[in-house]
């Protein structure tokens, strides 16, 4: 398969992952009965608006609080606030407090719905006491940059934090249910957006911070918390995942055997080194006449000053590997945004690298640099979707023909 057909895949995955669709999917094969009172619905993520949307053909009286990333449209009785993301700031406060203002103020026994998908984290956010959003939002980037995975960053982040593992639960006295749609799959939900509604799964923050030499330069207060950070523990309430990755390979593999190919559902999902991840795929291959399929999150380490995203960073490494060789890959996020590259993601080949050289550029280089992004600048490939309003996982996709 060519470039455009591994780009036709992609964008047809992406159409399996309407939020709206999703929840309605869920509710018309379980829907939990509200009490007399309206259900109050407490929604952050990126997939938030559409996921209510689905939720409103099931209920007729909605009040509460969705935070989302952009202004959006809501059912009649929501309270759209808008968080900052992908770093938290004053915004995400204010988010935070709306949502433990609903979820506290519902009344006991009645339905509380909380839809959760990725970018949660940083929508919203409550501090502890002696710690800033900008203590947070530092202590999130320097574990970034340090190529942190999303079990290591969420341990610190909900130490930090009064929403994250179980805030949202704590304060409330009403029946809980939470429809999730998950990015971080195969891990527990206590990662989506950090796990408001369920016990964290956190482990020895402090150990995090000093494990990836951050202990000496966090602020005292972040210092202070993660070391008197104790669980917190909340009644189990009702949590459904209603989709994650394995939708979207499941649609890349539909996607791929209509074209009359034979997809190839890899065997474990995507996680470490963006690039190395990249290089094994490519190395590993697929068999004739077919698409292997992946999906996970891998995650960047960060040493230049360049701008991209793990995805487009795996496909500028998939292009050295493929120099000159047979062979088609396709790296894009489920969200449509990959970083501060511009774009979901890029599709390269075995001509891409000859391609830029002879075009002065030296596709070395700007790995070194993590500069894929000022790369697919100028060499085609990158993919531009816009957000997509949703997210469950990186899509990849390799061909040898």
């Amino acid at each position: 398969m060519d470039k455009a057909g591994l780009c036709e895949v992609f964008l047809a995955a992406l159409g399996a992952l309407d939020p709206e669709r999703l929840v309605d999917a869920a509710l018309r094969e379980d829907r939990p009965d509200p009490d007399q009172h309206p259900v109050t619905v407490l929604g952050l993520g990126k997939a938030a608006a559409a996921m209510s949307r689905g939720l409103a053909a099931h209920y007729q009286e909605l009040t509460g609080v969705v935070v989302t990333p952009e202004p959006a449209q809501l059912p009649e009785g929501l309270e759209n606030v808008v968080g900052s993301h992908p770093v938290p700031g004053g915004s995400s406060v204010a988010a935070g407090h709306m949502l433990l203002a609903a979820a506290e103020l519902a009344p006991a026994g009645s339905l509380v719905v909380c839809l959760l998908s990725g970018g949660g984290s940083a929508l919203a956010e409550s501090p502890r006491d002696g710690v800033s959003v900008e203590d947070i939002a530092g202590v999130t980037e320097a574990l970034l940059l340090a190529g942190a995975d999303i079990e290591d960053l969420n341990s610190v982040r909900v130490a930090l934090s009064d929403l994250k593992g179980g805030g949202l639960a704590a304060v409330t006295s009403a029946r809980l249910v939470t429809l999730a749609i998950s990015d971080v799959a195969p891990r527990g939900p206590h990662v989506i957006a950090s796990g408001p509604t369920v016990e964290s799964g956190a482990n020895d923050p402090a150990g995090v911070l000093k494990r990836h030499g951050l202990w000496d330069i966090v602020a005292p207060g972040v210092r202070a918390a993660v070391e008197h950070w104790q669980p917190r523990r909340v009644a189990p309430g009702e949590l459904r995942v209603i989709a994650d990755g394995a939708v979207v390979a499941a649609a890349a593999a539909a996607a791929v055997a209509n074209s009359g190919l034979r997809p190839v559902l890899a065997a474990h999902n995507l996680a470490g080194e963006a690039r190395d991840e990249a290089v094994r795929v490519v190395d590993t291959g697929s068999p004739p006449g077919a698409v292997s399929i992946y999906w996970g999150e891998t995650t960047v380490m960060v040493r230049g000053e360049g701008k991209g995203g793990r995805n487009h960073e795996a496909a500028l490494a998939a292009a050295i590997t493929l120099d000159g060789e047979a062979g088609v890959f396709l790296a894009g996020g489920t969200d449509g945004v990959d970083g501060s590259s511009g774009g979901a993601g890029a599709v390269v080949d075995g001509a891409t690298a000859r391609a830029a050289r002879e075009s002065g550029l030296d596709p070395a280089r700007y790995l070194e640099a993590n500069d894929s992004g000022g790369f697919f600048d100028v060499v085609p490939g990158r993919i531009d979707t816009g957000p997509t309003g949703t997210n469950v996982a990186d899509l990849w996709l390799f061909s040898t023909g």
